[in-house]
């Protein structure tokens, strides 16, 4: 084993595996942008800012993982925390879920409005809609929408060796709450556009929502279930280890829900990992594309190719 738990070893192999794959897929659409009218529209684009979003994630997992699992950085992460790296950890796992919520939500709209409404009131201001300005929107919604919580977060770490954060339970629901909330939207939102695309075109151009859907399921259950049972065991957002044990009981719940967080890099982190394999089996532009650009060969200068109906128009 690469680390002390098995899921912080399948967590490492499947970045090693997909994220170089993620990389190319990002690297040959905005390689492609310049020389195929497809690749320039806003589907393309909200794959991009979600991709960013995905190897942000990915990115602070490793700065998490390397003092923890490997004794590299330590000292620099401890110290930092006198700047707030604390802060910044205990927030980024549900920010950055609802940065990729955001993104899921912006991507399933941006289809919905091409295939369903291509006449509408909202595909006529993605229209006018630069590529910039829909980026923009993506981050800073997300990153408003949680202010609230980071307003109010004061962290620091347990020790410099588990790095275990420890919060406060106002923060801890006012996090909860948003994540909640924001799911709740985002989710029922997709639901009722998913359900409408149906009923305009096959099922497969839908899978790959679908599926990220489902992964962000996976994730809010997560998180519920962690707020439950914190809240169950009278502790904080990740651990409280200042709270004494009064009984072998209330120490085995501890350990419990150190057990539990375990999981969650795992949980959110196959939400990212998910994106390069859907976009790969599911969509012929990206396939043939990056089929392409690992060969080496030539890009053919055909414009508006695509095979795909909810990339060909914005």
């Amino acid at each position: 084993m690469l680390t002390t738990n098995w899921q912080a070893d399948v967590v490492i192999y499947e970045m090693m595996v997909f994220m170089p794959i993620y990389a190319v897929v990002l690297w040959a659409i905005l390689f492609m942008r310049p020389r195929k009218s497809a690749f320039r529209t806003h589907y393309y684009t909200l794959v991009m800012s979600q991709g960013a979003a995905d190897f942000l994630t990915v990115i602070i997992f490793v700065t998490q993982m390397l003092p923890r699992y490997f004794n590299i950085g330590n000292s620099l992460v401890w110290w930092l925390d006198s700047y707030g790296a604390s802060n910044f950890y205990v927030n980024s796992g549900p920010q950055m879920f609802i940065l990729r919520s955001i993104g899921l939500f912006l991507i399933t709209m941006q289809r919905y409005a091409t295939i369903c409404r291509p006449h509408g009131r909202l595909s006529h201001i993605l229209s006018i809609t630069s590529s910039f300005t829909l980026i923009l929107c993506h981050w800073l919604i997300a990153f408003s929408l949680h202010m609230p919580a980071v307003l109010i977060c004061h962290a620091h770490f347990e020790n410099p060796q588990s790095f275990f954060v420890i919060t406060s339970e106002d923060h801890k629901k006012t996090s909860a709450t948003i994540v909640i909330c924001t799911f709740v939207f985002c989710g029922i939102s997709t639901l009722f556009m998913q359900s409408r695309q149906n009923r305009y075109q096959e099922a497969r151009l839908c899978i790959h929502v679908f599926f990220l859907a489902v992964m962000s399921a996976a994730t809010f259950s997560y998180y519920v279930f962690q707020a439950i049972y914190s809240n169950e065991i009278g502790v904080g957002d990740v651990v409280l280890s200042q709270y004494v044990p009064v009984s072998e009981n209330r120490n085995l719940q501890q350990e419990a829900l150190r057990s539990l967080r375990l999981w969650y890099p795992l949980v959110s982190g196959n939400l990212s990992f998910l994106n390069p394999l859907m976009l790969l089996l599911l969509n012929r532009d990206i396939q043939k594309c990056f089929v392409n650009f690992c060969s080496g060969k030539t890009v053919s200068g055909r414009e508006n190719g695509s095979n795909e109906q909810y990339i060909s128009n914005e």
